[in-house]
């Protein structure tokens, strides 16, 4: 029996075009700039590449190595984890961009936890998870709106 716990954060709009704000949050060299959550991440962007992370959870920093599991630019971000074998728990991280026009697009985060540790990791971790991501969105909508002005204005 598979149990299964999601969690998410809303969609926010972000004024910048799509594949300027992938560039932005595929920019793991200058996450400390922006990302609050994750303020340092190393990858190569190859599927089945570690993604070596440091995470703030709450006051605890600590790090993490994850796999990447999908590079589909500039729409899907995506690192995974088993945390023993994947019925314990196995967690996907899922960045999502949207286009809603030429020059906007919209950002969500979804973490998809699975095994039977799911419903206990939600239960005590889910708040810190949601609010890190919410972090993460509005940073990254701080960060890609000022350099895409900047970029406007310099034309």
């Amino acid at each position: 029996m598979s149990i299964n716990r999601e969690v998410h954060t809303d969609r926010i709009q972000i004024d910048a075009p799509i594949d300027f704000v992938w560039d932005v949050l595929t920019d793991v060299e200058n996450y400390g700039e922006w990302n609050p959550f994750t303020p340092r991440a190393r990858t190569d962007f190859k599927i089945g590449s570690p993604v070596r992370l440091l995470v703030r959870m709450g006051p605890t920093k600590f790090r993490i190595t994850e796999t990447l599991c999908a590079f589909e630019k500039p729409r899907l971000l995506a690192w995974s984890r088993n945390f023993g074998t994947s019925w314990l728990l196995f967690v996907v991280r899922e960045q999502h961009l949207e286009p809603v026009s030429d020059t906007s697009c919209t950002y969500h985060n979804v973490d998809l936890l699975s095994g039977v540790l799911s419903p206990f990791v939600s239960l005590f971790f889910g708040g810190y998870m949601r609010r890190g991501f919410g972090d993460v969105g509005a940073g990254l909508k701080l960060r890609a709106e000022a350099l895409y002005r900047e970029t406007k204005n310099r034309r």
